[in-house]
């Protein structure tokens, strides 16, 4: 207690005012009752008071409180609060995600701040986590002069991260063994590798759950919540299918194991033809890889998983999984589910999910990917590009063709796709609505029927009850001997007869109608459950689109290694452009304007190619 401590003099710096206080509130900050200095209390001897009255006055300006504050303070706390010199001294600043903190000198330090005043200051700001050891503190305080600079004096401790889901395949995936991309470009497509094979059974991929992180710990003593593993979807396409716990893949078929632009497993079987697709073969729909040895002609049409050919001329292509053009493609409308690699493409429409390489020069042509456009050994002339991973080009243009148009950095290829499914969910729904109003109809049909079917049988019934109480009456004139009322009772028999035969004609022929219309409502509540399932199938699709066309980040960049020629416009997600003049050995990036004054947030920008 206070009462019992030993009084001693301390001297207010500023006015000198002498003050008895206990000796128990040496080292804490009290009001003078006279001038309101608030000071540090320190009975020393002479020197020291001396040296500590020095403190205390240079200290003055750093700690003195507007008159009014001062005053309530000392009205509430009776002349004696407890307030850190330090704070006035050392800026605190927390980093953005508060997981360091760090003390800096505002000035000059003229004074000594003890281990205690640090450890106010963070008490003060609520600082309590991962602090500094002491003897740390203490040494940093003894090397003089401190330097001006930010030192870390708390450290939290970061979320430790979530392993996200990921899936492991048991089958080579690298789509390039059936043509390598070497050094420079070039395309071997003579080295093609193993080409793997699966059995029917065989795990071709498995999904290894993900597992959340550790939450971490602020330098405020607040949890920092870990974040939550980024899980992923197994997805099938024909000749594969998930395990019951859903944790595998496996082949449904022998064949070749696949795996699409955006994650979708299929197993294809395979399907080899010694010469041209012609006259001789007509139209190909395979579901599967099929290995043209001759040239696709003009004309005909390829549906398949996967595709090789030594050529494909004017032909209409739809393919699920890669293309490989051992020569060139000439005037051929292709679209596919992979990439596309050829010699040289010359009036051709591709529309690829994966890259489009070429070895020589794409001419005339229109491409749409979401992969990267590569011709790096070779020219692009009078084309319209888009791919949302970039253009890489020997050259672009020349002096007499007609201008390219270039789009980088957007997946038009993927939106124009989503569009596309979307309509037929729009078809597939309208055609369910169809269906539903038939199955109705129907329905209402069957009620009728049923309503003319128990009408018809109350009828038969009651025939039948005519026809068994005439032969009861019958039975007993014949045995009265009554030759009169036999005959006449035969006659209504006769019409008994004629009317239940009748009756189960009638009924006979309901039952049909009744038979055939339920048929028919089966039939379509099948075909609006098969429609409900396309309609799910398909919006997982735009859902693996979508998710895909996310994490994929496009790169919205031109990269020519000899010359691209003027008038070639090139177009980013948020700019556009179009070169004035002829530049060589470049690379244009759309990037974010440095220049807030200029109003132009996003700019083409041209740089030396490295």
């Amino acid at each position: 207690m206070w009462g019992l401590n030993v009084a001693r003099i301390c001297t207010c710096p500023s006015c000198h005012y002498r003050h008895r206080d206990p000796e128990a509130l040496e080292g804490k900050i009290v009001s003078c009752k006279k001038c309101g200095l608030r000071f540090k209390i320190s009975f020393k001897p002479a020197g020291d008071q001396k040296k500590s009255l020095q403190k205390s006055a240079v200290m003055k300006e750093a700690v003195q409180e507007p008159t009014h504050e001062r005053d309530g303070r000392q009205e509430a706390g009776k002349g004696i609060e407890e307030q850190e010199v330090s704070d006035k001294v050392f800026s605190l600043t927390v980093s953005k995600h508060k997981l360091e903190a760090h003390i800096c000198p505002k000035g000059q330090m003229p004074v000594e701040i003890s281990l205690g005043d640090i450890k106010e200051l963070l008490a003060t700001k609520g600082i309590k986590y991962g602090i500094v050891d002491d003897t740390v503190i203490t040494e940093y305080l003894k090397n003089r002069p401190i330097q001006k600079k930010p030192w870390k004096i708390a450290e939290g401790k970061a979320p430790e991260p979530a392993r996200d889901a990921k899936v492991k395949y048991h089958f080579d995936t690298d789509p390039s063994k059936i043509g390598t991309v070497k050094k420079g470009g070039v395309i071997d497509f003579k080295e093609r590798g193993e080409i793997p094979q699966v059995r029917k059974g065989n795990l071709i991929a498995e999904k290894i759950p993900g597992m959340d992180g550790t939450p971490g710990i602020d330098v405020f003593g607040n949890p920092i919540p870990a974040p939550k593993p980024r899980d992923i979807k197994l997805r099938c396409g024909k000749g594969a299918e998930t395990s019951e716990d859903g944790l595998k893949v496996l082949a449904n078929l022998d064949g070749r194991p696949e795996i699409s632009a955006y994650g979708k497993l299929s197993v294809w079987s395979e399907l080899k033809i010694s010469g041209d697709v012609g006259l001789d073969t007509g139209h190909i729909d395979f579901a599967g890889n099929i290995d043209v040895r001759g040239s696709v002609h003009d004309g005909f049409s390829v549906k398949g998983g996967r595709l090789s050919a030594k050529e494909i001329l004017k032909a209409e292509i739809d393919i699920a999984g890669d293309i490989v053009v051992l020569e060139g493609i000439i005037g051929a409308h292709i679209k596919t589910g992979g990439s596309v690699r050829a010699k040289h493409v010359n009036g051709a429409d591709i529309d690829a999910r994966g890259d489009v390489a070429v070895e020589n020069e794409l001419i005339n042509s229109n491409i749409d990917s979401s992969g990267a456009c590569l011709i790096k050994n070779g020219k692009i002339l009078s084309s319209s590009i888009s791919a949302k991973k970039g253009i890489e080009a020997n050259e672009i243009g020349s002096a007499t063709s007609n201008p390219c148009t270039l789009i980088v950095g957007l997946d038009e290829r993927t939106r124009n796709e989503i569009d596309r499914i979307k309509e037929q969910i729009t078809l597939k729904q309208e055609e369910q609505e169809k269906h539903e109003t038939r199955v109705n109809e129907l329905r209402e049909e069957s009620n009728r029927l049923d309503k003319e079917i128990g009408e018809l049988a109350q009828v038969q019934d009651r025939a039948m009850v005519e026809q068994r109480t005439l032969k009861e009456k019958m039975e007993k004139l014949k045995k009265a001997n009554n030759s009169k009322e036999p005959a006449r009772a035969e006659m209504l028999m006769k019409g008994l007869d004629s009317r239940i035969g009748e009756t189960e004609q009638s009924l006979e022929k309901l039952f049909r109608d009744q038979d055939e219309t339920t048929e028919k409502i089966t039939g379509f509540q099948n075909e609006i459950k098969n429609s409900e399932q396309e309609i799910k199938e398909l919006q997982d699709e735009i859902e693996a689109l979508s998710e895909w066309s996310r994490q994929e980040k496009g790169l919205p960049v031109v990269k020519v290694h000899r010359t691209i020629f003027s008038h070639t416009t090139i177009r980013g997600l948020h700019s556009s452009g179009t070169l004035k003049k002829n530049m060589s050995y470049v690379s244009i990036r759309e990037t974010e304007s440095s220049d807030p004054d200029s109003g132009v947030k996003w700019k083409m920008k041209i740089s030396r190619l490295r």
